[in-house]
């Protein structure tokens, strides 16, 4: 049934989906590596598709009341909003999350899991929403992201800007294509311009 939803939408709406297939398991397990043993806060979900991340979240014991989807594709935000009843899903564009969460009184997210091909995003469109779930992150916690190119997908002149860094955090042939994983936090006082 999922699939079916995203092939649709992929055959409809190619650029917007940014991708042929779902993410593996193996590369959700990597994004996701960062919430074992998280027990306060919510997680926030950027781009959730059909929600093949979304299981990998819940495989780590996080409350599904805690999880915020937010994908603008209506076919996609209907779909998770049956299979997880106790999510709180919204339909709408990720570059708004500051404001969306705002609206239901969540001011602060403990993580961020990210799918959105920021990459190949207008600049002025990553910007927007770097700048929404940087507002929402709490000071120690992960924005992890997905790529299928062997760089960060966002700049460090605009991790700097954020006080972050990125770490290659792991990468998946398990995937098509196969995929790099980046962990986003907040830079060290170490003196390391890492």
């Amino acid at each position: 049934m999922s699939l079916d939803i995203w092939y649709k939408n992929v055959l409809r709406n190619p650029a917007e989906i940014a991708a042929l297939f779902p993410c593996s398991t193996e590369t959700g397990m990597l994004m996701t590596a960062h919430l074992e043993g998280m027990d306060e806060g919510y997680v926030l979900e950027l781009g959730s598709g059909t929600g093949a991340l979304t299981e990998c979240i819940l495989q780590r014991q996080i409350p599904e009341e805690k999880l915020i989807l937010i994908d603008k594709n209506k076919d996609f935000a209907n779909y998770l909003g049956q299979k997880y009843k106790d999510a709180n899903v919204i339909t709408g564009d990720a570059l708004d999350a500051f404001d969306l969460l705002q609206k239901m009184q969540i001011y602060e997210v403990t993580h961020i899991v990210c799918s959105l091909p920021l990459i190949i995003m207008p600049q002025e469109h990553q910007l927007a929403v770097l700048d929404a779930a940087f507002k929402l992150l709490q000071p120690q916690g992960c924005f992890s992201t997905v790529t299928y190119f062997v760089r960060c997908p966002i700049s460090q002149k605009i991790l700097d800007q954020y006080n972050k860094r990125s770490e290659l955090f792991g990468f998946t042939w398990k995937n098509l294509p196969p995929a790099y994983i980046y962990q986003i936090k907040e830079k060290q006082n170490t003196g390391s311009s890492n």
